[in-house]
């Protein structure tokens, strides 16, 4: 009898300890769950603020996200794409690295992060944060691309060929990456293949005025003025304000001994930025 006073005392104590156990198990998934949720409430609040363009007070909300879910990988993204946006650029970098730890995986982040690193002229550390987004992403040609943009300005210009060749192969309607391939081509000197490629870039973007300048810089170069003119005349009637369109033009006239003609472009170009007016009267 005692035995099963025993048992039934026993068996009592476990079924309340697993109650007990189960209850705090319980207690601690809502806990988590709320801190989830108040978490993605201050992440949309700083979302709605982002898009009225209030950055500082999105920092405050993505903060809060932060604090109650230091987890959170997007709290940790978007709270760097503020910082951009107020021009805090090491204090992005930290913020992409945060999201970064939490998701490795995460090759916006990844991309995010090189496009601050190459802003803030630290190039090589740019290049490993691309390959990185390319290696989750191979399929984005705007990594490719500004890969192609960061090779560029460290001088690599048959790699940077290459990256823009693999962005326009992903996207062959990306104008970015023709033009990016004409300024690498050109700089190697291999003026008619620069030609081609900014002609892409137009064909795609006729209203791009930085294209059409780096066209006609190419043309000049290839001692072709008359094309070189129609180009700088394309770059005018997008942008008349261009001091450079207007002041190459008035050379490409000089050369063509159109003098008269090239004295109204420079006189144009100083009317714009003064501080060209030597450079016109020296020449």
């Amino acid at each position: 009898m005692n035995k099963t006073k025993c048992y039934k005392a026993s068996r009592k104590h476990t079924i309340i300890t697993i109650l007990g156990i189960t209850a705090l198990a319980l207690l601690i998934l809502v806990g988590i769950a709320g801190a989830a949720q108040s978490s993605n409430v201050w992440f949309h609040k700083g979302s709605e603020l982002m898009s009225s363009e209030k950055y500082n007070e999105a920092i405050k909300a993505y903060d809060k996200a932060i604090g109650i879910n230091p987890k959170n990988p997007n709290a940790w993204y978007n709270k760097g794409l503020a910082l951009v946006k107020l021009g805090e650029l090491d204090e992005a970098v930290k913020a992409y690295d945060k999201a970064i730890e939490i998701n490795p995986q995460d090759s916006k982040a990844w991309y995010k992060k090189g496009n601050i690193l190459s802003r803030l002229g630290k190039y090589d550390e740019a290049i490993e944060a691309y390959e990185k987004a390319i290696e989750i992403d191979p399929q984005n040609s705007n990594t490719w691309n500004n890969k192609g943009a960061t090779l560029a300005k460290l001088g690599k210009l048959d790699e940077a060929v290459k990256a823009y060749d693999k962005a326009i192969e992903i996207n062959p309607r990306d104008s970015d990456a023709w033009d990016g391939k004409g300024v690498a081509l050109g700089n190697l000197g291999i003026y008619n293949e620069a030609i081609k490629a900014y002609d892409k870039a137009i064909e795609i973007n006729p209203r791009d005025s930085e294209t059409w300048y780096n066209k006609a810089v190419t043309l000049n170069k290839l001692n072709k003025p008359d094309e070189a003119i129609k180009a700088y005349d394309k770059v005018i009637e997008i942008n008349p304000k261009n001091p450079d369109a207007w002041y190459n033009k008035g050379l490409a006239l000089a050369k063509l001994k159109k003098f008269e003609k090239a004295i109204g472009a420079f006189i144009k170009a100083t009317e714009i930025n003064p501080h060209i007016k030597s450079l016109a009267q020296k020449n």
